[in-house]
């Protein structure tokens, strides 16, 4: 458990970071825009 700040760094766990952090922002972006979509569809 020496190595966390190795870990922390490393370009795959960034990697990672960045892509759990994307879906969580489309996941919010899309609970805030689709249902403006569906009241203008209707």
């Amino acid at each position: 458990m020496e190595h966390t700040d190795e870990n922390i760094m490393d370009p795959f766990n960034i990697g990672l970071y960045l892509i759990e952090a994307g879906l969580v922002g489309v996941v919010i972006y899309a609970m805030m825009v689709l249902p403006d979509l569906f009241q203008s569809m209707t």
